[in-house]
């Protein structure tokens, strides 16, 4: 526990932990490294669904969850794409696709924090996290089946596949959020003129 956050926030602090715990397990040479990888992004996806439910049902939605819980996101989700592009799994501008993506959405949201102009939420962006962690527990559980039980035909072609779906989608919602934000840029833009 962390003195003066409540729940949700505490929640939400755990998935910081709990990417790079991920990607420890995952490219580990323990035995049971899969399983225990597996373990960990569950936890990760059910705290990413816990803290929002803490924060909505006991009204302890704060400035600070709004921060942290993106970033908890973004370690997270890009600690996934780390471990499957070390494996083989995933390409190198998938992850930079991530990066890139959750970059740009973060400085917009320092921007908007700095001059207090409003950011418009997407729900592109609540939809990427979703399709974002449900793949993840998908490549995840393929990877455990082909390793214990029986060899997936096709393996790394079907999840490369499921993963530049997945990055599709996320670019798409870089594009979407800058276009819903076009006041915003101009914003930007106006400030950054010579006086």
């Amino acid at each position: 526990m962390v003195p003066g956050l409540n729940l949700a926030n505490q929640i939400t602090l755990s998935r910081l932990a709990l990417g790079p715990l991920f990607l420890i397990c995952y490219l580990s040479n323990f035995y049971y490294y899969i399983e225990a990888a597996l373990i960990v992004a569950i936890l990760i996806e059910a705290t990413d669904v816990a803290d929002g439910i803490a924060a909505r049902s006991r009204k302890q939605v704060s400035d600070i969850g709004k921060l942290l819980d993106p970033m908890s996101d973004t370690i997270a989700r890009i600690s996934y794409y780390i471990g499957f592009l070390v494996l083989g799994y995933a390409a190198a501008w998938m992850v930079a696709i991530l990066v890139y993506r959750d970059v740009v959405i973060a400085y917009l949201r320092v921007f908007t924090a700095l001059t207090g102009t409003a950011m418009g939420r997407r729900k592109s962006g609540q939809w990427k996290g979703i399709i974002q962690g449900a793949a993840a527990l998908i490549v995840l559980t393929m990877q455990w089946v082909d390793l214990r039980f029986w060899n997936i035909p096709y393996m790394k072609q079907t999840t490369f596949g499921i993963l530049a779906f997945v990055t599709a989608y996320t670019l798409f919602t870089l594009v979407e959020y800058l276009l819903g934000n076009r006041e915003l840029l101009k914003e930007i833009h106006r400030r950054g003129r010579p006086v």
